[in-house]
Formats: structure tokens, sequence, C-alpha cells
């Protein structure tokens, strides 16, 4: 998968987050974790590794004890809110890129291009399809907010929150569809131009 973040989203601080916003159980923050945050592509179980270590660093607290772990309830502490509201608002600058691609170009040997070539062009489609599945939700959400206003109620801002996230999902979407379309490109030339030098063509 060809990654583009701003700054760090693990689990665990995404966990401090979804408990900010209400109090949950560790199956309910895995299930949260995946509802929310498809994209992301969270293992199965993130939830269950994360609290321990955010109550061991006294972030979050135990609040209701389970039938067994995954059912223990937990909220944010001070600690954690503050350590949350940090992390809200920190710029990394210079901004950190730890992204796959560039770390494939560097390693890739000129007999695996071809095979580079199309695993790319592959994840570019399901780039495109995921701006496409953005573009649908984000028309949908539209229609409602201005149902909304046809009722004559007031604007929510949630709901305008939630048009925009869903708005640069699909601008996320499209962007590395195309960037990796260019990469493509680039990679076709390299592979035209020096398979003659090598006696490949």
């Amino acid at each position: 998968m060809a990654a583009l973040a701003l700054g760090d989203a693990s689990a665990r601080v995404i966990c401090i987050g979804l408990l900010r916003q209400k109090p949950d159980t560790i199956r309910g923050l895995d299930k949260r974790l995946q509802r929310q945050f498809a994209s992301a592509n969270f293992t199965r179980g993130s939830a269950s590794k994360s609290i321990p270590r955010l109550a061991g660093r006294g972030f979050v607290e135990l609040v209701e004890r389970g039938d067994n772990p995954t059912l223990d309830r937990y909220r944010t502490t001070p600690a954690g809110e503050e350590h949350f509201v940090d992390w809200l608002r920190k710029t990394e600058l210079p901004p950190v890129v730890r992204d796959v691609m560039q770390c494939k170009l560097e390693f890739l040997e000129f007999e695996e291009l071809a095979d580079a070539i199309e695993g790319i062009e592959e994840q570019a489609i399901a780039y495109g399809a995921a701006a496409d599945i953005a573009h649908e939700t984000l028309q949908a959400r539209q229609r409602l907010r201005r149902e909304r206003e046809r009722r004559g109620q007031p604007p929510d801002w949630r709901q305008a929150l939630s048009i925009a996230k869903t708005k640069d999902a699909a601008n996320l979407g499209n962007a590395m569809r195309d960037r990796l379309n260019a990469v493509v490109e680039e990679l076709k030339e390299i592979q035209e131009t020096f398979s003659f030098q090598r006696g490949d063509g």
C-alpha cells in the first residue's frame, strides 16, 4: 500500500481520540477503528494491543470490569486528554514522510520494473475507486445538509465537519491515483529507454 500521511496516526493515538468522544470497551474500540477509519487498515485487535500500553502510561483508565478483558470499559484521563490535544495541534516541521512508494523505488532492480509497474497500476485503480466511493458519500451527505436547510433546521457543525472530512478523502484518493499514474509513466519510460542499452529490446 502506498501511504501518504501527515504526522503520526497510530492506533494508540486514535484510540485516545475515540475514548475522548465516549468511554468504550476494547471490543467496541476495535469495531469503531474498523468502521470510522476503514481506509487506515488497522489490524483486528489493534485496540487490544494499544489500551494496555496507554493505561500503563496513564493516558486511559479502567472504569468498569467486563466478563473478559475485551469487555473492560475505559475512558481518557486528564493526561490522555492533554496528550491528545497536543497531537491535534502539533505540526510536523519538517514533515515526516515514511512513504512505502519512496522506499520501494529506492530498492528496485531493473528486472523488477515490469512487476512494479503492474502493481502500481493496480494501486492507482484502487485509489481511484476509493475516491469515487468517497465522492458518492460526499454527495449523499451534502443532500442531507440541503434537506436540513429546507426544513429550516439550524446548521450542524458536526455534519459540516463530516462533509469536509469526506471531501478530503475524495481529494486524497484522486491525488494518490494521479501520483501513482505519473510514477508508472516514469517507470515505463525508464524501461523503454534502458531495455535497448541492456540488450533486452
